[in-house]
C-alpha cells in the first residue's frame, strides 16, 4: 500500500503550530514552576559575602488579660498558639535535661485561653503544640518507647464527669500519627452522641512486649441497696484491656466487677461524680494507672478504692492488695504518713524477690471530701511476699513541700533520668522538680501555669524528644516599619533547627541570596539591615544539621 503524499504547503502552519506551542510552555514554565533551591550549604559556618549574618533573638509577648481571673500567655506572630504563661522560680541546683509534656486544661474561671497539649521548655518556651484535632480534648501527653523508639503519645476523645470515650495516638519523629482503638462491645453515658471510640482518657501505657495497657467505662447495672442507693441501679465497670498495638487485638480483658462490688468503695453515693443513674452512673472503681510488673503481673490503681492491686496478666486473679485507708490490705496496717487516698499514678520501681517499690501521688481529697489534708507525693517499700504484720514504709514523703490540696489528677515520677524528681499537682496547676533526696526543701524549678481549680494538667512527664515535621513547614511573617524590617519564623515541633537562611524571592523562578541567622526559641526574629531596602517578599531555609532541609511559604511585607 502507498502511503497518501503530504503537500508542501502544509509545513509552514505545523512549523507555526509549533512555535505557539513552544511558546507556550516557555510562559507556563516561567510563571507557574517552583523557585529553584538553592544547593544545600554548610550554614551556619560558611558566612561569604551573599550570605552575611544578621542579628537575630527570640520573640516573646506574654499577655496579660484585662480580666484578672485569666491566666497570663504567649502569643506569636508566625502561629495561633497560646500556651500559658509559666510563672517559675529556679534555686540554681542541676535539672534533669529533657521537655517537658503537659495538657493544660481548662476548669471554669481563670483559666487560660486554650486546651491544646503543649512541649515546653524549663525556660518558659514553647516547643510544639499539638493541633491534629483541635475539636478533641487530649490527655495523658508524653514519650513512651514503642518498638525500640521514642514516640510521642496520647488520648484524644470525649471526657465525662471521671471518664472518656477516645482513642491512643502515637507520633513518631515526624510527627506522623498512629491510632489504636478498642473493638468491642460497650454501653456508654452519652446517650444519642456516637464516641469516637471506646478507649478512657485514665491510662495507656506502653509495655516492653509492645502491647498497650489501657481501660475502658462500660455502663452497666448493679445492686446498690446496700450502700444507701437501690437495686439495679448503674454503675460503671471499669475494664482492662491489653491491645497490640500493631494489630489492634485484644489479648487480655479484666473487669473489676467480676472481682469487687460496689460496697468495697470508698466513695460516696450519691456525689458530684455519679447518683446511680444512667446518665451519672456511680463510677465505684475508677482505675486511674496501670503498669505492667515484668512479664506476669499488672499494678492497678483504683482511686475510688483507696487501694493498689496486683493482678495476674493471665488469670485476673488478684494476687495481692495494697489498701491506702490504713487497714493494710494483704501487709500490715500502713501508719498514718503511709497512708493514702484518691490516688494517682502509681508506678513501680527496684522488684527483687524481698520487696517492691512503689510510687504515687497522694492526692488525699476528692471533689466532695472536706478533710483538706496536703497532697503529695509518697514513694512506699512494701516487703515480698506480702506479710499482715509488715506494713508498708516511707521512703520518701514531700508533704511539707507545698500546701496543696488536689481533689483530682496529679503524677509523680520519682526517677528522672538524673534522679531529681518531677511532680505535677494535677487541679493544682504547679510542676516542680524536686533533687533526688527525700528533703522537701530541695525544689530545684516550679512552675505555675494557671490558678487553683482553675487550670489543670491530668499528668506531667519530662523526656528527650527528637523530632522534623514532615507534613508541615515552617512559617514566616515579614514586616516592615519605616527603615526596620524584621522577619518572624517558627516551624512547630522542629527540635534541631540551628540557623534560618533568607532569600529574596522578588522573581518567581529564583532566590537570591540575603544573609542567614541563629535560630532562637520557638519563634525567631532577625533584624534586616538597613542596606536591603529594596527586598519586598522573602523566604527562608530551615538549617538542621548545617543543611537547609526545609523551605517556608513566601512572605511579603504590606501584602
Amino acid at each position: 500500500m502507498i502511503a497518501p503524499q503530504t503537500s508542501s504547503s502544509a509545513w509552514p502552519v505545523r512549523l507555526i503550530t509549533f512555535g505557539c506551542f513552544a511558546g507556550c510552555l516557555l510562559v507556563y514554565y516561567i510563571l507557574f514552576s517552583p523557585p529553584s533551591y538553592p544547593a544545600p550549604h554548610k550554614a551556619p559556618r560558611p558566612p561569604t559575602k551573599a550570605f552575611r549574618q544578621f542579628p537575630s533573638q527570640t520573640h516573646t509577648k506574654i499577655v496579660f488579660p484585662k480580666d484578672e481571673s485569666l491566666w497570663p500567655y504567649w502569643t506569636f506572630k508566625t502561629a495561633p498558639f497560646q500556651p500559658p504563661y509559666f510563672n517559675t522560680i529556679r534555686s540554681g541546683l542541676p535539672v534533669a535535661d529533657g521537655y517537658l509534656f503537659l495538657t493544660p486544661k481548662t476548669e471554669g474561671e481563670g483559666h487560660e485561653l486554650q486546651n491544646l497539649p503543649v512541649v515546653m521548655t524549663v525556660d518558659n518556651d514553647l516547643v510544639y503544640c499539638y493541633n491534629q484535632n483541635q475539636s478533641a480534648e487530649t490527655t495523658d501527653f508524653r514519650v513512651q518507647i514503642v518498638d525500640g523508639e521514642p514516640r510521642l503519645t496520647g488520648w484524644q476523645g470525649l471526657m465525662r464527669s471521671g471518664h472518656g470515650y477516645g482513642e491512643w495516638f502515637m507520633l513518631d519523629d515526624k510527627y506522623e500519627k498512629t491510632t489504636v482503638t478498642l473493638d468491642a462491645t460497650m454501653h456508654t453515658t452519652l446517650g444519642d452522641i456516637a464516641p469516637p471510640g471506646f478507649l478512657d482518657y485514665q491510662e495507656h501505657e506502653v509495655t516492653p512486649e509492645g502491647t498497650l495497657l489501657v481501660t475502658a467505662s462500660n455502663l452497666t447495672t448493679a445492686d446498690l441497696s446496700g450502700i444507701g442507693g437501690k437495686a439495679a441501679k448503674f454503675v460503671l465497670d471499669n475494664v482492662i484491656y491489653e491491645i497490640d498495638i500493631k494489630t489492634n487485638e485484644v489479648l487480655f480483658t479484666w473487669s473489676a466487677l467480676d472481682h469487687y462490688g460496689p460496697g468495697d468503695s470508698k466513695l460516696r453515693l450519691p456525689s458530684t461524680l455519679g447518683d446511680g443513674s444512667e446518665h451519672r452512673p456511680y463510677d465505684y472503681f475508677h482505675i486511674n494507672s496501670l503498669q505492667a510488673v515484668g512479664s506476669e503481673y499488672i499494678l492497678v490503681s483504683s482511686r475510688h478504692l483507696w487501694s493498689l492491686m496486683l493482678i495476674s496478666r493471665t488469670t485476673g486473679n488478684v494476687v495481692w492488695t495494697l489498701d491506702g485507708s490504713g487497714q493494710g490490705g494483704d501487709f500490715g496496717a500502713a501508719p498514718k504518713e503511709a497512708q493514702f487516698q484518691y490516688q494517682h499514678h502509681a508506678r513501680v520501681y527496684n522488684v527483687t524477690d524481698d520487696s517492691i517499690t512503689i510510687s504515687l501521688f497522694d492526692n488525699h481529697n476528692a471533689e466532695d471530701t472536706a478533710s483538706k489534708e496536703t497532697s503529695r507525693p509518697l514513694l512506699l517499700e512494701l516487703s515480698l511476699p506480702p506479710d499482715g504484720v509488715k506494713p508498708p514504709t516511707v521512703l520518701r514523703n514531700l508533704h511539707k513541700s507545698l500546701e496543696a490540696v488536689s481533689t483530682g489528677q496529679g503524677s509523680y515520677d520519682a526517677q528522672l533520668h538524673n534522679g531529681n524528681q518531677l511532680v505535677g499537682y494535677g487541679r493544682i496547676p504547679v510542676i516542680r522538680e524536686y533533687g533526688p533526696s527525700g528533703d522537701p526543701d530541695d525544689v530545684r524549678w516550679q512552675a505555675r501555669f494557671g490558678r487553683n481549680d482553675a487550670s489543670a494538667s491530668y499528668r506531667v512527664s519530662k523526656a528527650s524528644w527528637s523530632a522534623t515535621p514532615k507534613n508541615w513547614g515552617p512559617k514566616l511573617v515579614y514586616e516592615k516599619n519605616g527603615a526596620d524590617r524584621k522577619a518572624y519564623l517558627s516551624w512547630n515541633g522542629a527540635t534541631g533547627v540551628e540557623a534560618w537562611r533568607l532569600y529574596d524571592i522578588e522573581l518567581e523562578s529564583k532566590m537570591r541570596p540575603l544573609g542567614w541567622a541563629n535560630s532562637s526559641g520557638f519563634e525567631t526574629v532577625i533584624s534586616i539591615p538597613d542596606y536591603i531596602n529594596k527586598t519586598e517578599c522573602i523566604i527562608a531555609a530551615a538549617v538542621q544539621g548545617g543543611e537547609e532541609v526545609r523551605l517556608s511559604n513566601k512572605a511579603c511585607h504590606g501584602r
